[in-house]
């Protein structure tokens, strides 16, 4: 098989909402986030968009992004295609808008992003679980520490 450029990992991004503008194709990220606190497990979590930033390679190549906890057998979302990079200066920006993702355990989950099968670039996203209460913390009064 002959050798050809591998693409590099430039962004991998979780928030709530990506929002791009038709005109100029710019991306404003809502929300980043690399936490969910959750009160209940299983939690859905409505909303979840990514970005995925390549450069660096030349031509078609698969392309898988998932997110996986150890502790699972199976990812909780995988998503595969082609991507085709028109030469190495090009810097291919993906936008996956997930919903209703269930999260069934709470832990350290990865976001993972394989081209050819190989692993490019992963982040971890943790799930906390913390106790609902009725009364939330009052903010300090101005000047307190």
């Amino acid at each position: 098989m002959p050798y050809r450029e591998m693409p590099i990992g430039l962004a991998l991004l979780a928030c709530d909402t990506i929002i791009e503008d038709r005109r100029s194709g710019k991306k404003s990220l809502i929300g980043l986030f690399g936490q969910l606190n959750v009160t209940r497990l299983p939690c859905v979590h409505a909303s979840l968009s990514l970005l995925v930033s390549l450069s660096g390679g030349c031509g078609e190549y698969s392309c898988e992004v998932m997110c996986a906890n150890d502790a699972l057998e199976n990812p909780i979302f995988s998503v595969k295609g082609k991507v085709k990079l028109e030469n190495p200066q090009q810097v291919l920006d993906m936008v996956f808008q997930l919903r209703a993702v269930k999260f069934p355990l709470a832990g350290l989950y990865w976001l993972k992003v394989l081209v050819d099968d190989i692993p490019l670039m992963m982040r971890p996203l943790i799930v906390t679980l913390r106790e609902s209460s009725e009364e939330q913390p009052s903010a300090p009064n101005a000047g307190e520490a």
